[in-house]
């Protein structure tokens, strides 16, 4: 198991670096759960940085048999997902669900993660274990 752990900028170019860093640490995944994991730092980090405050982390879990993707801020708020997506927004966690193998918050924090088998097609299961987002 290999560990990355970095802080990004509170700016949009934190997510094009995020993307980066996923890539190159993202070993092991076909094409396609590379091009998920991409998709899906995106839309941690601009959550991070539209809705958190304060230094946002990147943290990055090669497992035996899965990538985890964590991202927190130093915001108090909570992730939830929008009742009503629509052009202005409210989509992210309904991309995060529909891609992620796991995903979840920890409780009472800004502190979102998810999980890609490294082979397994994205099958939308948010796991209760880790605390509730709303």
């Amino acid at each position: 198991m290999t560990e990355f752990t970095t802080t990004l900028p509170r700016a949009l170019e934190s997510v094009r670096a995020a993307r980066q860093l996923v890539a190159e640490y993202a070993t092991g995944l076909t094409a396609q759960r590379r091009h998920d994991a991409t998709v899906l730092v995106s839309e941690l980090v601009t959550n991070a940085l539209c809705h958190g405050r304060g230094v946002i982390s990147l943290r990055i879990v090669h497992e035996p048999t899965a990538l985890l993707i964590e991202v927190a801020d130093e915001g108090h708020g909570k992730a939830e997902m929008s009742p009503t997506p629509g052009l202005s927004g409210g989509w992210g966690l309904r991309v995060i669900d529909e891609l992620a193998t796991t995903w979840g918050c920890q409780a009472g924090s800004t502190r979102v993660w998810v999980r890609l088998h490294l082979d397994e097609p994205p099958t939308g299961q948010r796991s209760p274990a880790e605390g509730d987002c709303a």
